[in-house]
């Protein structure tokens, strides 16, 4: 079974997914952060989304990590390649692959996250949610390899992702879920929130 061109496993896979996805990886760099990551989650760290955050700056900063098939965009959606799931089922980290034009509907998520830009100028656009059921836009960010942002569980702080740009972009995304099965698990459509 496949979901915008990623190939999803079941749950009996999720440790084959943690040594398959990851064994193409190249480098230190990638290690390093997945054992950071662990690390933290494991401590339950007070303000994990930022922490994980801060040690995804250091990924993004390393060159040459990510191997060229996790860098394919999708023809008819922005695509997810599995980068890596916990064993445990604490966490997964995903590349998502933007053409220009593509972009997700406004969302909240099921679990926290931290999302970085490995490569190109992808824009978020955040809202909030008014009264009356319809998202109301408050601000919109022009986004730079390198920069990194973390999100809460829920739809408090709704947002979308799109790649305005004439290029394609990257984007590194770890959530505090196993999204091995079902990498758009992580998504609240915001039509699909309560307000």
């Amino acid at each position: 079974m496949a979901v915008a061109g990623h190939q999803l496993l079941g749950t009996a896979g999720r440790e084959r997914a943690a040594r398959s996805a990851s064994a193409g990886l190249n480098g230190r760099a990638f290690r390093r952060y997945v054992q950071a990551v662990e690390d933290l989650v494991a401590r339950n760290s007070d303000r994990l989304p930022q922490r994980v955050a801060e040690e995804l700056r250091s990924l993004l900063d390393a060159a040459g990590w990510l191997p060229k098939a996790c860098c394919q965009p999708g023809a008819d959606g922005y695509r997810r390649h599995l980068l890596y799931g916990d064993p445990a089922g604490r966490f997964t980290v995903l590349a998502v692959v933007w053409r220009p034009g593509q972009g997700t509907p406004i969302h909240g998520h099921t679990a926290w996250g931290a999302v970085g830009v490995y490569r190109g100028h992808p824009s978020v656009a955040t809202y909030r949610c008014s009264g009356a059921g319809s998202p109301l836009p408050v601000a919109e960010y022009d986004c730079s390899p390198g920069d990194v942002c973390h999100a809460l569980p829920g739809i408090a702080e709704p947002h979308r992702v799109f790649n305005a740009s004439d290029a394609v972009a990257i984007t590194i995304h770890t959530y505090g879920r196993d999204l091995t099965s079902d990498p758009a698990a992580i998504n609240i459509p915001l039509e699909d929130a309560p307000h």
